[in-house]
């Protein structure tokens, strides 16, 4: 085997491993009922990146010159990407969110892009194979034609576009877990603005396609192993398989019971529910739990996870505090700091959460 078909294969044993977590990833990502409808917008936003990188696997071991009708097949779905990252962004957490048919709007960019495609899908073998030979050759060399980079490079512009529109959205919702989707937004944002410039880069210089795909999917696979990553490990975004996972728990049920019952125990004491950035370790060592079996209690026993419960109590406080008149003393917004709360938004949604009703409405109802 010489250092070419070494290199090659090295490639494919990479390539392929990635695309098997990634499809992991995928499945965790849709068993997880706890993003709700959020997790079909990952989900695809996930799809569309894997299955670019099946492509890049189609090129990098030549099976595309035996099967080229599956040249482009997957080129529009880049173009879902951004905007079914965004959706996940607006949806997560929310579970009143719905589409509307504004949010149409963000379909445009992939229809558009199957459309345009139609033609080269109905095209014959040898057409394609013919645009297939073109990706392996040195491309000449001079000024780069801009329709041909914005050809190349315009499904990576939408997702930079749509990753700093999300991370913005962040901000403004000030959204739980807000730190790991911010982190997801930076790194797309990161991927789009990276493979820009080195894809505008390798245009200008003639670097063959083919070693421009080669290099561009190790950035892909990256990021993708860092969103898996992320994904999986962290249990506060993703609580997957519940009910399954503690199985094999030691926990017997009367432990159980006991542990559920030195939660409410805690939980009663209301200035510890309104402590701001309350953190389940803090619940652990105050009550000398370790936090899985907390965790494990929350949720076969109560039905619940650490961040519904404590919500729940500083919504009850909040409800005394407006049923006893604290409007007319504060505001809103100080109602909610008092009872834990780092920000309005954030008091507002879960206040809504829990009674359907925002605080003023809630008055409303209180007083009538």
């Amino acid at each position: 085997m010489n250092s070419i078909e070494s290199f090659a294969f090295v490639i494919t044993f990479l390539l392929g491993g990635v695309i098997l977590i990634g499809c992991f990833i995928i499945l965790v990502v849709l068993k997880s009922t706890s993003l709700k409808q959020s997790r079909f917008f990952l989900a695809i936003a996930l799809f569309g990146l894997i299955q670019h990188l099946f492509t890049y696997l189609l090129f990098t071991t030549q099976l595309i010159k035996q099967w080229p009708h599956l040249l482009g097949i997957g080129f529009p779905l880049l173009f879902a990407v951004g905007p079914c990252f965004y959706l996940f962004v607006k949806s997560y957490g929310d579970i009143s969110f719905q589409l509307k048919w504004v949010d149409s709007i963000h379909a445009i960019p992939f229809i558009a892009m199957v459309l345009l495609f139609v033609p080269r899908y109905m095209g014959s073998v040898e057409e394609k194979q013919k645009m297939i030979q073109y990706y392996y050759d040195v491309l000449p060399t001079g000024p780069v034609a801009f329709s041909d980079w914005l050809q190349a490079s315009l499904h990576l512009v939408l997702l930079f576009i749509y990753g700093m529109v999300a991370f913005y959205f962040i901000y403004l919702r000030d959204k739980k877990n807000s730190v790991l989707l911010k982190r997801f937004s930076m790194l797309l944002i990161f991927l789009a603005l990276a493979e820009l410039l080195l894809q505008t880069g390798f245009l200008l210089t003639g670097t063959s396609a083919i070693t421009t795909e080669i290099i561009l999917s190790g950035l892909m696979s990256i990021t993708i192993l860092l969103l898996g990553y992320w994904i999986v490990d962290i249990k506060q975004i993703l609580p997957v398989l519940e009910g399954k996972k503690y199985k094999t728990s030691p926990l017997s049920e009367t432990r159980s019971q006991a542990i559920e019952e030195q939660i409410h125990l805690f939980f009663e004491n209301e200035e510890w529910c309104t402590t701001p950035d309350l953190k389940i370790a803090d619940l652990s060592k105050a009550i000398n739990i370790p936090s899985h079996h907390i965790s494990q209690v929350l949720s076969e026993k109560m039905n619940s996870n650490f961040y519904e419960i404590v919500n729940h109590h500083r919504i009850g406080k909040a409800k005394k505090m407006l049923r006893s008149g604290a409007l007319q003393r504060i505001s809103v917004q100080a109602i909610g700091e008092e009872c834990g709360f780092s920000s309005k938004t954030s008091f507002y949604r879960a206040f809504k959460k829990n009674t359907s009703m925002t605080p003023i409405q809630y008055v409303e109802k209180a007083s009538g």
